[in-house]
This record gives C-alpha cells, sequence and structure tokens, in this order.
C-alpha cells in the first residue's frame, strides 16, 4: 500500500490517474466510478518507481525565516523581521517588513502576499479586459491543487495567489488566458488567437516556465514556521 494515498472517485473519470501534489507531495489516486478498488491499488502500487520519480523532483520546502528571499513579480525582496516593525508586512526598498511575535511571522506574511495577489490581478485583469470590453464579474485568488487560473461561464476569474510569486510575463500570460475564456469557453484556434491578442506575445515561454518552475512556487509557501 502507497503511504499517504488519497482515493478520489469521479463520475466523469474515463480511467485512472496517478499524480503527486507538488505542495505536500501527496499521492492520488483517481478513479472512475465504478472502477474495482484492488485492481486499482494494484495498478497504483505497479507505479511507485513513477511516483518516487515525480517526489524526488520536488523541491524541498524553504523555512519562513528572517533574511529568505521573496520573489514577487519581476522583483525580489528580502524578508527582514523585528519585533518593533509594524505588523502588517511593508516594502521598504528591497526589503519586506514585518514585526509582532515570530511565532505567527510566517502566516501574517503569507496572508499579506495573498492580499497583494488579489489586488494586483483584480487590477490586471479588468484591465487586459478593457482592451476588448470584456465584462468581468468578479476576481478572487485561492490555493488550488492544479490550476493556474479558471474562469466560469457567469464571468467570475479565480486564479492561484502564488502567481505573485512568477515572473509578470507569467502572471499576465495567465491573466490574458483566463480573460480570453470569457468570450471562448474553450481552447479552440480563436482562443489562442485571443490570448496572444490580449497578452501582446505568445504564450509559449510562460507556460514553460509554469511548467518548469511551478512547483518551486508552490512548495515555497507551503513552509513550516521557521522556528
Amino acid at each position: 500500500m502507497i503511504d499517504g494515498l488519497e482515493i478520489v472517485r469521479k463520475a466523469n473519470a474515463r480511467r485512472m490517474q496517478l499524480s503527486v501534489d507538488p505542495r505536500t507531495g501527496q499521492v492520488r489516486l483517481v478513479l472512475p466510478h465504478k472502477a474495482p478498488l484492488a485492481a486499482a491499488l494494484t495498478w497504483a502500487e505497479q507505479h511507485e518507481g513513477w511516483i518516487a520519480r515525480q517526489k524526488s523532483r520536488l523541491p524541498e520546502p524553504w523555512p519562513i525565516l528572517p533574511g529568505m528571499s521573496v520573489p514577487i513579480g519581476d522583483a525580489t525582496y528580502t524578508l527582514d523581521w523585528e519585533q518593533s516593525h509594524p505588523r502588517t508586512p511593508r516594502i521598504e526598498g528591497a526589503q519586506i517588513l514585518v514585526g509582532g511575535p515570530i511565532d505567527v511571522m510566517p502566516n501574517r506574511l503569507l496572508r499579506w502576499l495573498r492580499a497583494e495577489a488579489r489586488t494586483l490581478l483584480d487590477q490586471e485583469t479588468r484591465q487586459i479586459a478593457a482592451q476588448r470590453d470584456i465584462s468581468i464579474a468578479s476576481v478572487s485568488v485561492g490555493d488550488p491543487r492544479s490550476r493556474w487560473g479558471s474562469c466560469s461561464g457567469s464571468g467570475d476569474i479565480r486564479y492561484s495567489w502564488r502567481l505573485i510569486l512568477a515572473p509578470e510575463f507569467v502572471r499576465r500570460a495567465t491573466v490574458a488566458h483566463e480573460v480570453a475564456h470569457r468570450i471562448h469557453m474553450d481552447h479552440s484556434r480563436d482562443f489562442h488567437r485571443l490570448a496572444k491578442e490580449l497578452f501582446g506575445a505568445d504564450h509559449a515561454p510562460a507556460r514553460d516556465w509554469l511548467r518548469h518552475n511551478g512547483a518551486r512556487t508552490v512548495v515555497c509557501q507551503r513552509f513550516k514556521n521557521g522556528v
């Protein structure tokens, strides 16, 4: 039996699928609704080598500690903690200042990053949508397992807040991708044409960056409190 295996049955699943959560390393087995469990577990165990390889590629977790580097867009800041600093993080020059008790500092930083991501992504979404007078109902952020963004038919767009840790071109390409879904709820040729127009360039470099570096932005914020 694979340690910590999460088993999920989905009515729309056509085949068995294995995945490794890049945030936690947990192994997930998705099954069609009527698939026999015993056969599925045997199949999963036959892929233990693949699971081990995926886990070995995950970046090591970083502890949130004073002096660490925090990437935000195209800039990198040094985390400057002193108990006497204001408790709400703020950027001053090349530093993020944050104060208060050290044991709650990591969660305080994460809440601030999430709020900053929400503000920035809302601004950029509406700015890019305005190029083609595309309506946006709402913009929110979350912490999804596998998606960097999603768009509903009613115009609600939701992003991974961790996009704030990616370079600006990656973040804006993702925004253009989701805004384009307000017109084309598919990945047709017309969709890709509009997404490229909204972004102003080919999306391929951004997709490549997320493919090769996305797990690093995911893991780096699932830190143990560094105390």
